[in-house]
């Protein structure tokens, strides 16, 4: 606890009053800008060309889901209270009554060792990494009607990088062409994305030009005595990026600016989160693990748990998500902010926890200054409607059924191939087994 606490609390330093100073200044200028471009607020400026239009239409679908996740969220912080008396009890400590923001990570992974036992270091014996990535290329050939060969001898800049070629099962036409660059070394970007290395379009002499992306991860690199061991949560990242990699492979666009990934912000994470729910299912996880010294299967009670453990946390990690998007909208509908106020408002307000005093989270925000400016609340609208589609769709008519989806197109262009037109159609795919709107 006492080194969450310090990390909380080093927050009030020079680089937070610097960026504090930086990021009201960006929040004053960005609405000056939207001004002199005939908007009312610079969130309005910037959700003019997202599947939500205005900051209203935000404002109401933030409120809608918080009014249903609050009790879920309350149940939760009740619970995590129970575990810091029964601790402060063992450890003769005074029990102050109240969560605290260092608190919520610690008593939040206590959760997922107490209510749901979850043993992490057994699971992890199941996702070797080779097994994984077979089980993961195979699963996504399926469902999408591809097929994809592995270059031999690639022009590549590191020798553990692989090079796959993708081809439509049917016609046997080359879709694109995707690299896998999954170990650290010195220098390597840290964190795991997908890039798109050059977008398909149709060239001017009519012909279409592949597109080629790579996906970079961090993934534990295997030495001659231990092999590389996926975690769950990394399974599950994996799956994730890689649907960005289909999203650049699948999509059938004439013009490069509406290629690929480049939709909407409120709508380029919903395939990838769509594709999460696979990991979260028996019959994927069984095909992409087995034991990485006997090759058997995970023990059944093994994945009920992991499971069931999936809704830890839920209620209180989606409000925290809620926050920070009415803060963003905060900051973004106003001329000028006092930004460690507005998200000690809120933070208040929607998780029941105080701000630490001293601190501004926002001033390590750096969604507020990396293109996420007004439009922080895409990660929960894109999340509703991927979890929308997959339980309405696939959840129905099987997770790995090609046929899933509007028939009378290959299964990739249903699912990936429509670049920019998606936002528009993929609710359609949603509610054509649905009883209403996803959105009141």
């Amino acid at each position: 606890m006492s080194r969450s606490r310090d990390q909380e609390e080093d927050g009030g330093s020079v680089s937070q009053q610097v960026n504090t100073e930086i990021l009201e200044q960006l929040i004053e200028l960005r609405a000056k800008v939207a001004n002199l471009l005939g908007f009312s607020s610079h969130a309005n400026y910037v959700l003019e060309m997202n599947m939500a239009k205005n900051s209203n239409t935000v404002s109401h679908f933030l409120h809608d889901l918080y009014e249903k996740l609050k009790p879920v969220g309350e149940k939760e912080r009740q619970y995590l209270l129970l575990l810091k008396q029964a601790e402060c009890q063992r450890r003769g400590l005074d029990f102050d009554g109240q969560l605290h923001t260092w608190d919520l990570p610690y008593y939040m992974n206590q959760v997922e060792q107490v209510k749901f036992a979850v043993d992490k270091d057994k699971l992890i014996e199941y996702f070797p990494i080779e097994v994984v990535t077979e089980g993961l290329l195979g699963i996504y050939q399926d469902l999408l009607g591809l097929r994809f060969h592995q270059v031999q001898n690639p022009h590549v800049w590191h020798d553990s990088v692989k090079l796959y070629t993708v081809l439509d099962s049917t016609t046997g036409e080359e879709m694109g062409r995707f690299y896998l660059d999954l170990h650290p070394r010195e220098g390597k970007y840290s964190h795991v994305a997908c890039f798109g290395l050059q977008p398909g379009c149709l060239s001017s002499d009519g012909k279409r030009t592949i597109p080629v992306a790579a996906m970079v991860a961090n993934f534990t690199k295997p030495s001659r005595n231990w092999p590389s061991l996926l975690q769950h949560h990394e399974v599950e990242t994996f799956f994730h990026e890689f649907g960005h990699v289909m999203h650049e492979m699948c999509f059938r666009t004439r013009y490069v600016e509406f290629s690929g990934t480049l939709v909407e912000t409120d709508f380029v994470e919903v395939p990838s989160q769509m594709q999460e729910n696979w990991v979260w299912e028996k019959e994927p996880l069984r095909r992409m693990s087995c034991h990485y010294i006997d090759g058997s299967s995970i023990p059944d009670s093994l994945l009920d748990t992991l499971i069931v453990s999936r809704v830890a946390n839920t209620g209180l990690m989606n409000l925290r998500q809620i926050m920070l998007s009415k803060v963003d909208q905060a900051l973004h509908t106003k001329s000028s902010a006092d930004t460690a106020a507005e998200f000690s408002k809120h933070c208040e307000e929607i998780l029941g926890v105080p701000a630490t005093p001293g601190t501004n989270m926002m001033a390590s925000f750096s969604h507020l200054a990396g293109g996420y400016d007004g439009q922080y609340y895409s990660y929960l609208w894109s999340e509703v409607y991927s979890m929308d589609i997959f339980f309405n769709r696939f959840r129905h008519q099987g997770i790995i059924n090609p046929k899933t989806g509007v028939t009378g197109a290959p299964p990739w262009s249903q699912v990936w191939g429509l670049g920019t037109q998606a936002s528009a159609w993929w609710p359609t795919l949603c509610l054509q087994d649905s009883a209403g709107p996803i959105f009141p």
